[in-house]
């Protein structure tokens, strides 16, 4: 006859133990063009979870409101008005986050919408690749590597770069001057994870289709939620959730065949 014993007191505690609720408390989180959709988004998002928010954008009165939004909410958030593309307005947030703050844990570097427009209108815009370059990689670089010292005082940080399109697709028709500036970042985040990681200080990329000018509002909130929660489990895990299934398919299309995928974009418009 079968003898039934009682599980051991251990078991049962394993089986009743539930995973705690994620947390941010006592995390500071610095987030560029923060008054964006998926920058408000991911405001919201990790205020919730007891983060201390240094919300960054181009516009005093966008960041007053997002903040004084936050708080009415319970949470914590600051704001510095700074353009990116300038670097001497990068050079002057630095000095206010450390002399402020000390430090931050993790630096979001949330990229702007890509200007759209084709090479062959582009001829005599030299400008544009000029402006692509300052805001989404000589900008952020400046402001990354003047918050990284602290992060390797402490040994610990983590950068996390937010942009649409993932440049390992291939080619970005139409978008030549921002998928150069993404190609240029994306390469020097996987280069400075490697080597950082050694020091405790982590660098992820996040990566979301750029949004289409069918989408209306509510479309566009809801890709700005899903990317929001996408960072967030980032934050948590350190790589974030898998890539949309639409991004996904690309990937696993350029891998076959780059030329004919970068074709296939331009001709339906994506």
């Amino acid at each position: 006859m079968p003898e039934f014993r009682a599980a051991p007191v251990g078991f049962t505690d394993r089986k009743r133990h539930r995973p705690p609720e994620r947390s941010l408390a006592g995390r500071r989180v610095l987030i560029t063009d923060a008054c964006s959709d998926v920058g408000l988004a991911t405001a919201h998002t990790l205020a919730a979870q007891g983060a201390q928010l240094l919300l960054v954008a181009r516009g005093s009165d966008q960041l007053i409101a997002a903040c004084d939004q936050i708080r009415a909410n319970n949470g914590d958030a600051h704001w510095y008005r700074c353009d990116i593309s300038a670097l001497g307005d990068v050079d002057e947030l630095v000095t206010w986050v450390l002399s402020e703050f000390g430090a931050v844990d993790v630096l979001i570097n949330t990229a702007g919408r890509p200007v759209r427009r084709p090479v062959t209108q582009s001829l005599h815009k030299f400008r544009d690749y000029q402006r692509m370059m300052a805001a989404n990689y000589f900008g952020p670089l400046r402001l990354t590597l003047g918050l990284l010292p602290a992060m390797l005082r402490s040994g610990s940080g983590h950068v996390i770069n937010v942009g649409p399109w993932n440049v390992h697709t291939g080619a970005a028709p139409n978008f030549a001057s921002y998928a150069s500036a993404q190609a240029a970042w994306t390469t020097f985040g996987q280069c400075a994870d490697a080597e950082l990681s050694p020091h405790g200080i982590q660098v992820t990329a996040v990566h979301y289709p750029a949004f289409r000018a069918d989408l209306d509002s509510t479309e566009d909130r809801n890709e700005a939620d899903h990317t929001a929660h996408r960072i967030e489990s980032a934050i948590h895990t350190s790589t974030p959730r898998p890539e949309p299934r639409f991004t996904r398919t690309l990937y696993a299309l350029a891998g076959v065949a780059p030329r004919s995928t970068a074709r296939l974009m331009h001709a339906f418009g994506i």
